[in-house]
């Protein structure tokens, strides 16, 4: 399938019934395990287990080309559509826009906030609209980051998130909002909505019944994955 053809597909599928499951990917062995499962529709990345893959922290502390070669590698390896958490660009968002593009991802999260705190949300619109026109195709995530900021509750993430769906966003994604707080925010969001799946969240089915368009583990899996190699290995170590 072309590019261009998997980016329409995963633009669809924020539309349309069954809720979208993204298995977070971080590397190629996991990518290829995750896209062959039966129901795999599509995959993300994760930046936190991408650079620490790589040997960095989360953050942009990874260089932009190292980070951007893994998720090139990752979407070569499947034939599933790929979408990039290049956190909010290293730098320079329209060009890492532009090079997730050429990379062979249809799809990025955008962040709203850096290592100073959260953008302005006029900025952020701003950067929204110039990354839609730089590359039309791509499909944008944009990432709201008060919950995981605490700095503020559902009035403040709705502001931003219809926010940046009126600039251009194709989803929005209120990382680390509270489990009550789904369906209001699915209620209030004016496009798709895309949540983190964290300890008590609702089934895949239940959440597609709040109005959930996508749902992601972030570096959930991976997390899980070393978690257990690490238990197996301390069992025989004992």
């Amino acid at each position: 399938m072309a590019q261009g053809e998997k980016a329409r597909l995963f633009r669809r599928l924020h539309h349309e019934p069954p809720i979208l499951v993204l298995p977070n990917a971080w590397d190629v062995a996991s990518a290829t395990r995750l896209a062959g499962l039966p129901g795999c529709r599509a995959l993300a990345t994760t930046s936190a287990a991408v650079a620490r893959s790589l040997g960095w922290e989360d953050g942009e502390q990874a260089p932009a080309e190292e980070m951007l070669r893994a998720n090139e590698r990752i979407a070569a390896a499947v034939d599933v559509p790929v979408t990039g958490d290049l956190e909010h660009g290293y730098g320079d968002p329209v060009g890492t826009a532009r090079k997730a593009w050429a990379a062979g991802l249809v799809g990025i999260n955008f962040e709203d906030s850096t290592q100073d705190g959260l953008v302005p949300i006029r900025e952020q619109v701003e950067t929204i609209r110039a990354i839609r026109a730089a590359v039309p195709e791509l499909v944008l995530n944009a990432r709201v980051d008060v919950f995981v900021r605490h700095a503020g509750g559902i009035d403040e993430a709705v502001e931003p998130g219809n926010a940046y769906i009126e600039g251009g966003a194709d989803c929005v994604y209120p990382i680390a909002c509270p489990v009550d707080a789904v369906a209001d925010l699915a209620r209030r969001m004016d496009g798709p909505i895309n949540v983190l799946v964290i300890p008590g969240l609702p089934e895949p089915q239940q959440l597609q019944a709040l109005g959930v368009a996508r749902m992601t583990w972030g570096s959930g899996l991976a997390s899980i994955a070393y978690a257990e190699a690490a238990r197996v290995a301390a069992q025989a170590l004992a």
